[in-house]
């Protein structure tokens, strides 16, 4: 916006008074256009600000735990009659090692 007013003086110095004039006008509001789109160019963006990859979206959100194994042992009924079990045999100590 600012360079149309110095074309327009270009226009009337180079129509009116010196052709060379109006041409030096016309080359200094070319010089102005270039430094302003040389000044407002758009920068790279330094490696550190560039966004990384898309993260992964969340996995879905599950039971807070995971639902446990049934007891062992059941609890007997309270009236003593429950079917009868074996013994729970437990592992004895490990191999002697030669």
């Amino acid at each position: 916006m600012a360079v149309l007013p110095i074309l327009l003086v270009a226009g009337i110095l180079g129509a009116l008074v010196n052709i060379a004039l109006g041409i030096g006008f016309a080359v200094f509001a070319g010089l102005i256009l270039l430094f302003d789109s040389w000044v407002n160019r758009p920068r790279p963006v330094p490696r550190d600000d560039r966004p990384a990859r898309p993260a992964a979206p969340p996995p879905p959100r599950g039971p807070a735990r995971a639902p446990g194994r049934a007891p062992a042992r059941a609890p007997r009924p309270q009236d003593g009659r429950g079917p009868a079990r074996a013994p729970v045999r437990r592992a004895g100590p490990p191999p002697a090692r030669r």
